[in-house]
């Protein structure tokens, strides 16, 4: 696969707002959660083989566990012999011996790395393996806050925003309406300097995220770069609990241009982007810029039922192979809410994923919208997320998805018509150059319709 991706971009975003995938239905509730040994990285080399798409190898699995176990061990400063299992080894032998070698690395470890944190990079090293963006292991902490998103729920303590990471350098790429951040006047496109007494330059994206997250009700200072401004900017948020929307933006620019700014496929999106839909139209709206660039996924079925919103009945949206090889398309059904005659651009990025591509690749392909900025993801899968008995959870693919008209998107994304870079330069000036493409192509579709109007006498 060309440009293969997904796997790092997806955990890099992680980082900064928990990544959804292309869900279907979560198959457990959370358990209360207790300590991670080797029988739960068994229990997730169970749960690969009964649900993935493709048939696994005990042995293959084990054999990356074991891997991640020596990598754990070598970052820890332990040197110590794990040979991996050999292959033809029958598979209740083969777990017997992983249990051998995962008791011997305990005991090697002398306590410079605890079991838990042994069987997690056991289980992330067997599924980072499988190099498929919609195989990944959370934490219990993390599976918890995962799941309250995808209720729609509070997810966690922070200041609400969105940052995109360039070069070393982490800029503010969405306030979260009506949180901290937004109280405080922390303004797209700030460039986050320090936080607190941290300088953030050299950072990782996760560890910015830990200085920026905290107990609700506590406080972290902003040193901001802002646009226009020759002196730092200072700010001091307030940390409170965040609530991500579905519906980020939703208004009509001047001259009947609609912008509805969609971020993610969570519980009843579907229904807030009819919302936005007819509260634009009611107000004026002739043509729309729909903003996924940032939007991570999320459940097939709202995907269906946006898209069946935008498109007319029948339309194919994408097809799917289930394990065993059934194959489907899955098409739009009802009456739109969109006028058909209504232009549609759409921005996507490198941080557009999942159902958001799967969109705009439907949009693309029946002809109804044209795609401005940068190429997507590329991490395409339905999955299903699984509970394990210690309170994590684990992703896993259990359907190959294709975009309508058959093009495999994981590994590859969607390719918009029309490429604009958002680059350091422009987010420097403050200006969204990508926006700005995709409004004066909307004022251009809405002249032209004008103008063959005008021509046959409407």
């Amino acid at each position: 696969m060309s440009d293969h991706r997904p796997r790092s971009a997806v955990q890099s975003l992680c980082a900064v707002l928990l990544a959804i995938s292309l869900m279907v239905v979560p198959l457990a509730v959370v358990r209360p959660a207790y300590a991670v040994d080797v029988g739960h990285v068994l229990e997730a080399v169970g749960l690969l083989r009964e649900y993935y798409v493709d048939r696994l190898d005990v042995i293959t699995l084990l054999n990356g566990a074991l891997a991640g176990v020596r990598s754990a061990l070598s970052n820890a400063g332990v040197q110590t012999d794990t040979p991996e299992i050999p292959a033809g080894t029958q598979a209740t032998q083969a777990e017997a011996l992983f249990r051998t070698r995962f008791d011997a690395a305990i005991a090697a470890a002398g306590g410079r790395v605890s079991r838990d944190a042994l069987a997690q990079a056991a289980i992330r090293a067997m599924t980072t393996q499988l190099q498929d963006s919609h195989v990944y292991y959370l934490s219990p902490d993390s599976y918890q806050e995962y799941q309250r998103r995808q209720r729609g729920q509070v997810a966690f303590s922070g200041i609400g925003v969105v940052l995109i990471p360039r070069e070393g350098r982490f800029y503010v790429r969405d306030v979260v309406p009506g949180g901290p951040a937004a109280a405080a006047g922390v303004q797209q496109f700030d460039r986050i300097a320090r936080i607190d007494n941290t300088p953030t330059g050299g950072l990782q994206a996760d560890q910015l995220s830990g200085l920026i997250r905290g107990p609700s009700g506590t406080s972290v200072t902003l040193v901001l770069e802002r646009p226009g401004h020759a002196d730092p900017v200072s700010l001091t948020v307030t940390r409170a609990p965040i609530q991500v929307p579905t519906v980020f933006q939703a208004r009509v620019i001047d001259g009947g241009i609609g912008y509805l700014q969609f971020y993610q496929f969570g519980a009843r999106s579907g229904a807030e982007f009819r919302g936005a839909l007819e509260r634009m139209l009611a107000g004026g709206m002739r043509a729309m810029v729909l903003d996924l660039r940032g939007n991570l996924g999320g459940f097939v079925n709202e995907l269906e039922t946006i898209t069946s919103l935008l498109l007319p009945p029948g339309r194919t949206i994408y097809q799917e192979v289930a394990r065993g090889g059934q194959a489907r398309a899955v098409r739009t059904a009802g009456v739109p809410v969109m006028p058909q005659q209504q232009p549609i651009i759409v921005l996507v990025d490198e941080a557009s994923a999942s159902a958001a591509e799967l969109l705009a690749a439907a949009l693309q392909e029946n002809g109804r919208a044209v795609l401005v900025g940068q190429k997507t993801m590329g991490a395409v899968e339905a999955a299903i997320m699984v509970g394990l008995s210690d309170g994590s959870g684990m992703s896993v693919t259990v359907r190959r998805l294709s975009s309508s008209q058959g093009h495999r998107l994981e590994g590859n994304g969607v390719v918009p018509e029309i490429a604009v870079e958002l680059s350091i330069a422009d987010m420097d000036q403050g200006r969204d150059s990508q926006f700005q493409a995709a409004l004066q192509l909307a004022r251009q579709r809405l002249g032209t319709a004008a103008r063959l109007d005008a021509v046959a006498g409407r």
